[in-house]
């Protein structure tokens, strides 16, 4: 007997309301992995390692075959200092099917990672190999070759190829970085090697972003250089870069002194520094860190701008994102830097950017608006790391906590709001130094580019007594100070101290630092 026409039957009835109800339960697990990931993603940015895991766990457990969460998985265990998981897991998620190829690039970059971080240097180059074949311009994958890349030419060759001068080079050479050893909080320094007079042997000089002067130098170089100290200052005549002799002038009325990281270097780096180069000699020049292919380039002011504009001159280029800076009360350069908070979203505070400070610090403003601690006494803080760092009172111990950073830019150009309660009279006459902020509300920070976790000190370090804006007194909000732990991490650093601007390669292969025991 033939069927009848628009009815169906019991059976196919029954077949499409299983396929139906599959397709919802189906529907309604996907949803629930996505919303397992990004509450697991949401934790790592803040540094909840245990709950990171067991949100990615739980996504596995409803969905054993999604290849981004085993990736992700994968970054909370190496984060976290679990190895051995992690290889496993970023193994599992590059030989699982990926659902594009962006996903298999992210995969595979994890998984590169995991290997470069073990020694495993060839086949880590290898799998960011595959990844760039997905995807041609993944910044993990790119970055990731790169490194290993020189990794693997440095351990044949035993050196990397020096730099060769551009156009608007005004100094090209390997970059110098006293490394930090392990036992010792953030990262090493940036230095450069000067000649003075007829002297015969380089003297080192540390670069830094907060120090007003052109240079200082310490007695012990003086005593090397014969100089005689006249009120505590010398001049240092005929300075001139190492290697290439390129003339620098004079140096006027260097004061001579001792500083905390001459001594640092001398007892935790086995170096000696013999001065100190400031703002005054930074501003006659771009500084252009190339960490991958470790070359240091001090480009004419004004110059990273111009090749940034023009897309790069004579192949050299700058950093592919451009930072706005702060521009701050005697020169010093600053930059908007969020920190993730559970409740608050991304909060924003003014970073002060000190190329001589091995670790960043969060001021006490900063630790209340984060919800950290609301002063050094507060008993969350008792069993927390300490360490020693330079107070307007002198040294002065600091907890030790963990965070995350974005360095952001800004549409617009942000200066500094002053506090509430000036009458008009006060402002007519310049105000009577109640304090000022910085200018945040309603603006949009982007970029803005995710950074490593750090373990940053807190305390009200010295640099920050150098936030005073001559008309509204010192600064009273959340700051944070940007030291070479953060700055590090960029594969590729331009700072235009004359613009107080910043281009930088945003880190691709994020590397947590290890949690302190």
């Amino acid at each position: 007997m033939p069927k009848s026409k628009g009815k169906k039957s019991n059976t196919n009835f029954d077949d499409d309301a299983a396929l139906e109800e599959a397709l919802q339960e189906a529907g309604a697990s996907r949803k629930q992995v996505d919303e397992l990931v990004k509450a697991g993603e949401a934790a790592m940015q803040l540094n909840d390692w245990k709950q990171a895991l067991e949100f990615f766990t739980a996504a596995i457990g409803l969905d054993p075959n999604t290849a981004l969460v085993y990736a992700r998985r994968s970054q909370a265990f190496l984060s976290s200092g679990h190895s051995t998981q992690a290889l496993a897991d970023a193994t599992m998620g590059a030989n699982l099917q990926h659902k594009s190829n962006e996903e298999g690039a992210d995969c595979l970059f994890q998984l590169g990672n995991c290997l470069f971080r073990s020694g495993q240097v060839k086949d880590a180059r290898q799998q960011y190999e595959k990844g760039l074949k997905l995807q041609a311009k993944h910044p993990g994958c790119l970055q990731g070759f790169d490194e290993s890349e020189m990794a693997l030419q440095k351990s044949s060759t035993g050196e990397l190829p020096p730099p060769v001068a551009g156009a608007d080079d005004v100094e090209a050479q390997t970059l110098k970085t006293l490394p930090a050893p392990e036992e010792v909080l953030g990262k090493g320094f940036e230095v450069v090697h000067l000649l003075v007079g007829s002297f015969e042997k380089p003297l080192t000089f540390l670069l830094s972003t907060t120090l007003a002067q052109e240079a200082i130098i310490t007695p012990h170089a003086c005593a090397m250089l014969g100089e005689k100290i006249e009120g505590r200052t010398v001049n240092l005549n005929g300075v001139r870069f190492e290697g290439s002799g390129k003339e620098l002038g004079d140096f006027k009325d260097c004061e001579v002194t001792g500083f905390l990281q001459a001594k640092i270097a001398q007892k935790a780096l086995k170096a000696t520094l013999h001065g100190m180069l400031g703002l005054k000699f930074l501003e006659r020049f771009d500084l252009d860190l190339d960490r991958v292919r470790q070359h240091q380039r001090f480009k004419s002011a004004g110059a990273a701008a111009k090749a940034a504009a023009a897309g790069g001159i004579n192949g050299i280029r700058v950093g592919s994102v451009h930072l706005r800076g702060v521009k701050l009360a005697g020169g010093l350069s600053g930059l908007v830097v969020q920190v993730p908070h559970r409740t608050k979203g991304l909060v924003p505070l003014l970073g002060l950017v000190d190329t001589s400070s091995m670790f960043s610090t969060l001021n006490w403003a900063a630790a209340k608006e984060l919800e950290i601690a609301d002063g050094p006494s507060c008993a969350s803080l008792e069993n927390s790391h300490k360490v020693v760092g330079a107070g307007k009172e002198g040294p002065v111990e600091m907890p030790v906590v963990p965070l995350k950073v974005h360095l952001c830019g800004c549409t617009e150009e942000i200066g500094c709001r002053m506090a509430a309660g000036y009458t008009k009279e006060e402002l007519e006459t310049g105000g009577h130094g109640r304090g000022w902020k910085l200018d945040v509300e309603g603006k949009d920070f982007k970029p803005s580019v995710p950074f490593g976790r750090i373990n940053a000190a807190i305390g009200d370090a010295i640099q920050f007594e150098l936030l005073v804006e001559p008309a509204f007194g010192n600064f009273t909000g959340g700051a944070i100070l940007i030291g070479q732990d953060i700055l590090s991490q960029a594969p590729r650093l331009t700072l235009g101290f004359k613009d107080k601007q910043v281009w930088l390669d945003p880190p691709g292969r994020i590397v947590d630092a290890a949690p302190l025991a």
